[in-house]
């Protein structure tokens, strides 16, 4: 009987030791047989800018026609938002309003490839600095096109635009290539 435990006891620690062996090298060929697996690595950007200019950001308004400006991308990194601080001046009477809408493609005639846009932020009202944010992407270099709509305008009423970028929040995350 002693023989037998001796050699089973053999057998026992064969096995566990060839399932171990197993186990250490399966995740390895796993991977590389596209079965799973996974890597990792740390990586950091080295540099980057952004930012978005408005080609106008000062309008006078005296009557309730539209204006335009362009916002462009002048980062090196493709953004996922972009937000504008809007001022609106307080004219010497009236309460005008106004709203903001976005187009991919230049206004043409106030209309946005035929239509209206899509509108960024509420109503404005006189006398107020609000931020309004679009959640379009932008690409580096990207541009679209503002249209700023007026409402009621009596007597002249400047609005401003400021472009902002708060970052990292609006920054699209880097994307490494296999080099």
């Amino acid at each position: 009987m002693k023989r037998l435990t001796h050699s089973t006891a053999c057998r026992t620690a064969a096995t566990a030791a060839a399932l171990l062996l197993g186990v250490a090298l399966l995740p390895p060929l796993a991977g590389a047989s596209g079965v799973g697996g996974t890597a990792a690595a740390t990586e950091a950007v080295a540099s980057a800018t952004w930012g978005v200019t408005a080609s106008v950001t000062s309008m006078a308004f005296t009557s309730s026609t539209f204006q335009t400006s362009n916002a462009s991308n002048t980062g090196n990194v493709a953004l996922i938002a972009e937000s504008y601080s809007i001022t609106v001046s307080k004219p010497a009477s009236g309460t005008p309003t106004f709203k903001v809408f976005r187009c991919a493609v230049p206004w043409v005639s106030t209309l946005c490839s035929g239509g209206a846009g899509t509108q960024v932020g509420g109503t404005l009202a006189a006398n107020t600095t609000t931020t309004i944010t679009s959640s379009t992407a932008m690409a580096v270099a990207g541009v679209y096109y503002l249209q700023v709509e007026p409402a009621g305008v009596t007597v002249s009423t400047t609005v401003t635009i400021s472009p902002r970028i708060t970052g990292p929040s609006q920054v699209r995350a880097a994307v490494k290539t296999n080099q």
